[in-house]
């Protein structure tokens, strides 16, 4: 707002004042809350390195197990049992709230959900099974990084957001009110000044009408 435009009034002051203090409240409670995204966005990105790490370790015992079974069983023997595998479903997506940030949560397989009956049934060799679990454990892992590093991407998004909102308060809103409130009170300085010399013309103009009337009389 151009300040020629404000108008010189003790409520436009008034309100120019409480403007300032809502704006100050509203930087604290976005610094607040960049504090606390940043403090959630820290410890997924700790979570994110500890999973790939995990990732790294699941992924060598899960194919070093599956070697194993491959001796035992043969490559004929793994694909037949791959064969009855059934198509990968029932993952779930459900949200939670961070800071008023819709993180999503992937729903966790298990692999004995996704294994046809008719294996079930035959029976599964300790080695199988073992083959079974550790992909499971693998898979497990793979979800949870990929709903770790989404939610990193989505407080990050946040976090800038939040920096934008809380900089343009800081260093735009508040000092131009603070500017405002300051050339309304010059304003009113300038006046109560002009007011002042006025009002003092017009007492002299009257002592001397006053001193000329006596000098007539």
């Amino acid at each position: 707002m151009a300040l020629q435009n404000i108008k010189p009034t003790r409520m436009e002051l008034l309100k120019l004042k409480k403007r300032i203090i809502l704006a100050r409240r509203g930087l604290e409670l976005l610094k607040l809350k960049r504090a606390a995204l940043v403090m959630e966005f820290l410890k997924l990105i700790k979570k994110s390195k500890n999973l790939r790490e995990e990732l790294q370790r699941a992924s060598e015992r899960a194919y070093e197990t599956i070697k194993i079974a491959e001796i035992y069983h043969g490559t004929v023997g793994l694909e037949s049992a791959s064969m009855m595998v059934k198509k990968m479903s029932g993952i779930s997506l459900k949200t939670r709230n961070v800071m008023g940030i819709r993180i999503p949560e992937l729903g966790r397989t298990s692999f004995e959900n996704i294994i046809d009956t008719k294996y079930r049934l035959i029976g599964l060799s300790a080695k199988i099974d073992q083959v079974i679990k550790d992909f499971e454990h693998y898979h497990n892992i793979i979800l949870e990084i990929a709903e770790t590093e989404n939610s990193i991407r989505k407080l990050l998004a946040e976090i800038e957001k939040t920096n934008r909102r809380s900089n343009a308060i800081e260093k735009i809103l508040i000092p131009n009110l603070e500017h405002q409130a300051v050339y309304l009170k010059m304003k009113f300085d300038e006046m109560e000044r002009d007011t002042f010399v006025t009002l003092k013309k017009i007492k002299s103009n009257l002592e001397k009408k006053e001193n000329a009337e006596t000098l007539v009389n």
